[in-house]
């Protein structure tokens, strides 16, 4: 049942003002009983009980059926439970649209370094550890990449409604660090962009070739990369976190996004504490060990009453 606090409603919140009736709720809720078994079992008068059934009838919450014997009236409950509208929406309903971006569209590319390459499902995008193969027409069939310095950055079109507000964006991306061939201990340090403002960075644990990807097709010489840590990037109301731990305070409102038409999010690798670089490596649906591109999820709410 779907209530509000309008007056229309008032027989439901007096027919559940009274700890009888609540029982009475109780007790019909788990078991077909007549009206006189109800007195019997609540030691009340058959005309209070009565009146009580009526009351509970009147605010729609039970409803009467025959019993087993076709003849006496059974009483029995008729909703499972009671949603409240206040006036006020404290907390808005959320929608969202979801993006699909394969590894391959990427929008800019910066300062990529060696060993560096991209490969399709079927090939290697060659020449490998060149830069200009970034360039290449058939990077829109890349399943993965890698570099060892630099930067790649994504971007969406920023699609919600005129009258809508950004609560939450999500990222999902299988990342590894970078090394030739392998390592699977080899850390890398990456730096995360929203719309050029720095949201924080994460330290990849290694570039993994200890066992084939799920998904990483055959020809895929054993020694390289195989497969990649699913990261899941949460820019919410409070800060900006990886897999549910905080990497810096940056908060949706922090953003601005409602002044773009684009969201364009980046990727660096950072030098770590002894100024190596431990690059970056991204799988796509064809690669790894998820099924996935880089999938991205924006949540907004609605301001249907065009009120602030």
């Amino acid at each position: 049942m779907d209530i509000d606090t309008s007056i229309n409603y008032l027989p439901v919140y007096q027919a559940l003002d009274s700890p009888v009736r609540l029982e009475m709720i109780d007790i019909i809720s788990h078991e077909k009983i007549t009206a006189t078994q109800l007195a019997k079992r609540m030691n009340i008068s058959k005309a209070a009980i009565s009146k009580n059934l009526h009351i509970l009838e009147n605010a729609n919450i039970i409803k009467f059926q025959k019993g087993t014997d076709n003849r006496q009236n059974v009483p029995c409950v008729n909703i499972d439970k009671i949603s409240i509208n206040f006036p006020q929406q404290i907390f808005p309903d959320y929608y969202k649209k979801s993006y699909d971006i394969p590894i391959g569209n990427y929008f800019a590319i910066e300062d990529v370094g060696p060993s560096c390459g991209l490969a399709t499902n079927t090939e290697v995008i060659t020449p490998m550890d060149d830069m200009n193969v970034f360039f290449s027409t058939h990077r829109f069939q890349a399943q993965i990449l890698w570099f060892t310095q630099g930067s790649i950055e994504y971007i969406i079109p920023n699609e919600i409604p005129e009258n809508g507000k950004i609560e939450l964006l999500e990222f999902d991306i299988e990342l590894a660090s970078e090394f030739p061939m392998s390592n699977n201990s080899w850390h890398s340090k990456i730096g995360f962009w929203l719309n050029d403002t720095f949201i924080g960075a994460t330290e990849l644990p290694g570039n993994y070739s200890d066992v084939r990807g799920r998904y990483t097709p055959d020809w895929w010489p054993k020694k390289f990369s195989q497969y990649g840590l699913l990261n899941h990037i949460r820019i919410g109301e409070l800060d900006t976190s990886i897999d549910s731990v905080s990497i810096s305070n940056v908060s949706i409102n922090d953003l601005a996004l409602h002044k773009t038409r684009r969201l364009t999010l980046k990727m660096a690798v950072l030098p770590m504490d002894n100024d190596t670089y431990g690059g970056l490596t991204l799988f796509g649906s064809d690669f790894g060990n998820h099924p996935q591109n880089i999938k991205a999820t924006v949540f907004y709410s609605q301001n249907d009453h065009g009120l602030d």
